[in-house]
């Protein structure tokens, strides 16, 4: 029996990680993500240049879209919304949709440049 607790306490303390790179659409420069989770916390953080940025994600649910003439499509996977401070001064807000595998999305920052993520 004590085995068993002491399986169950290591399963549910372990977590997953996930490295997202992204590309920003004005200057080529490179965005990397990082997010880990485990049972007790989870923690998201970026960088991108020498700019260094911390923040929080929530999920957002799964999966409908609609573009501008309402059009609907469903999305597989998860999605998220992450909100981040840097050191310099700058906000970011990603848009973030997949799972641990794979996934995609979109990240801006508060002085507009936008970036491209893949996992």
């Amino acid at each position: 029996m004590r085995y068993l607790i002491a399986i169950v306490c290591m399963l549910s303390l372990s977590g997953c990680a996930v490295n997202a790179t992204g590309i920003s659409r004005d200057t080529g420069e490179t965005l990397s993500i990082h997010y880990q989770s485990n049972a007790i916390t989870n923690k998201i953080s970026a960088a991108a240049g020498d700019e260094s940025f911390r923040g929080k994600i929530v999920s957002t649910g799964g999966g409908t879209i609609s573009d501008e003439y309402g059009n609907r499509v469903k999305i597989s996977g998860n999605t998220y919304r992450a909100v981040f401070v840097g050191d310099r001064g700058r906000t970011m807000r990603c848009e973030l949709c997949g799972g641990l595998a794979s996934g995609v999305g979109t990240c801006i920052t508060s002085d507009g440049e936008e970036f491209d993520v893949m996992w």
